[in-house]
Order: structure tokens, then sequence, then C-alpha cells
């Protein structure tokens, strides 16, 4: 065979095998984006994790930080991201192009559903937000500060109803970690689950709970028109509502901290150049005024960590999340 003829089969090798490597995985090492990026949500649309998605996609293609390429959005839904994840580690495996949202809730989710697959069997990107649980009582009620709450349960475990979301989700993680950093038994907790903030807050002003828990955005208007105190927020930095600030678990004598994260994930065994774009891109969208503006009309804080700070919190997270769970007595 002719030198020449040689050479261009060995080209057409070459490129047939870097074509099997892009169907395979999606993309070809340091090559990103090769085409369009797709984030999934593994939740119905509406919620948290699906407006995250939508606000970063907005975002990422308003500054353009994946120039000559769209962002997506879809929904997987199913046990509580359980079926998302397990499409992600799967069928997406190897591919940068497919991220997905997550959070805390889902650590929760997974454990209760027992699933096989974990967070820990992703790429984690960054860690983008935050959001902290307000502990509310109705006006009227007899607790008046978060040390009355504490005794109270102490003293009678049954007699205080917690309500909140999903079972084993940030809502009833919150009251579970409260209880045990004051010393109380979680097992006991009394945990009521709503299927939305409306009914959550019904059942707080009828008394029919003690204390409710969620984020600030579902009783701030109650709380703002005086039909509704706060015990404690579940964060660190305290938070302003109608110019008054509120107290910390931890500025009431409780050294404990919960937040509602939500990160950024891939699929598993991307390749590394890849994995620094990704994170190089969602790092300029964070930084990115439109971003900032996002996070302050949302009320989310900015949590941003990156890479291998990601991964370590997140499994940190889910060692200790799997743990009360199993303390509250769910799983």
């Amino acid at each position: 065979m002719p030198r020449s003829s040689i050479v261009a089969a060995g080209v057409s090798l070459s490129l047939l095998l870097s074509g099997c490597s892009a169907l395979e995985g999606g993309s070809v090492a340091g090559d990103f984006p090769s085409r369009n990026v797709e984030i999934m949500v593994p939740a119905a649309p509406g919620g948290g994790w699906d407006l995250t998605a939508r606000q970063l996609q907005h975002v990422i293609q308003e500054d353009d930080f994946l120039p000559g390429r769209s962002v997506s959005v879809v929904n997987v839904t199913g046990a509580g991201g359980a079926v998302g994840i397990s499409k992600l580690v799967t069928k997406n495996r190897k591919d940068p192009h497919t991220l997905m949202i997550t959070g805390l809730v889902m650590v929760g989710a997974l454990t209760l559903n027992q699933s096989k697959i974990t967070i820990s069997d992703t790429t984690p990107i960054a860690t983008i937000t935050a959001e902290q649980e307000v502990l509310v009582v109705k006006a009227d009620s007899p607790l008046k500060s978060l040390k009355d709450l504490v005794d109270k349960y102490k003293g009678d475990p049954s007699s205080v109803s917690w309500g909140g979301g999903t079972i084993g989700g940030t809502d009833h993680i919150t009251a579970g970690t409260l209880v045990k950093t004051a010393g109380g038994d979680p097992s006991k907790v009394k945990y009521i689950s709503y299927s939305g903030g409306g009914e959550a807050t019904a059942a707080i002003l009828s008394g029919d709970v003690t204390v409710g828990i969620s984020g600030l955005s579902e009783f701030e208007e109650q709380i703002t028109a005086g039909k509704m105190r706060v015990l404690a927020t579940s964060g660190t930095e305290p938070m302003t509502v109608a110019g008054k600030q509120l107290p910390t678990m931890k500025s009431e004598g409780y050294d404990a901290e919960v937040l509602n994260w939500r990160a950024i994930i891939a699929p598993p065994d991307i390749p590394e150049a890849d994995r620094q774009r990704l994170i190089e891109f969602v790092t300029k969208t964070n930084d990115s005024p439109e971003w900032a503006e996002i996070r302050k009309k949302q009320g989310w804080t900015d949590f941003y960590k990156t890479g291998d700070d990601a991964k370590k919190f997140i499994a940190d997270e889910t060692t200790r999340v799997e743990a009360l769970l199993k303390e509250l007595g769910i799983i």
C-alpha cells in the first residue's frame, strides 16, 4: 500500500476511534462543550430545583457563557430524585454535557428510597446556593422562645408536633438536628408532613401543629402581617424581616446549623479537562451580576464551593443526614 494511503487510513482510523469515544461518553477529552448542554431537574416543574435550573439557564444563555451552544432544562421525576440520578449515572456516564441540580433534600430522599445510587457516584461540580429554615409559631402561642420549645419537648415529646414538608426533607432534618443538639431524643419527634406551604401555614395558624418549619419565603407574608412569630432560623447569618433581626439557633444557645443547599453535579467518569471547564463556566455564572441579582430576589445565600471542596461537603452532609434519619427512626 502506498505511504499516502497508509497515512490516510491511519487518519481515518483515528477519526473513527475519536467518533466512537464521543458516542460512548458524549465528549472527547478536553473538547467541552462539543454540543448543547442539558440541565436535568430530578423533580416536577415548579419546585425549588426547577426554579434554580431555569434561572441558571437564563443567565448562562444571556451572558453567553457557553459560546455557540444552547442550554436546555429537562424534568425527570420519580422517587425523590432517585430516577433522575440513576439516569445521570447510568445512561449519561462520561458525558459532561448533561448536568443535574441536586441538594440536601435528595440526600434524604435517596436514603429513604434505599437507592443503590447516591450523589457520591456522580461528579460534583459546585454547590451554588443555600437557604436557611425558619421555625415559627402562631402569634398567640405560649412559646415565646426557642428554649420554651425545647423545654416543652424535653418535658413531653408527644406534646410537640412539628409541621413541614417531605418526610426526611430539610424541614424534618432541622427538627431532628435541633432536638439532638439540645440533648433530646430525635426518635420521638412527632413530625407531620404537608404537601405544600399553604397546607402547612393553615395548620400552624389553626394550632394543629405546635411549630412550623420551612424556608422564609413560605411564611414571610404571615410573619410580616404579625400572624406568626419566628423562634429561630437555622443558619449562622442573621436574617431580617420587616426591619427586625431574627434569632438563630446558635444565638439562642443551640450549636446547630441546617442549610437547604443546592448543587450542580455531572455524570461519573467525565474527562478531567472537561470537569475543569465545567467548573470554570459555572464559576463565571456564579460571579455574574445577573446571578447575584437573582440570588437577592429569591433570598438565596451565595454558597459556592467547587470541585473537591464541593465533593467533600456533599460527602460529609450525606454521612450526617443518613445518621440523623436513623436517629429519627424513619430508616
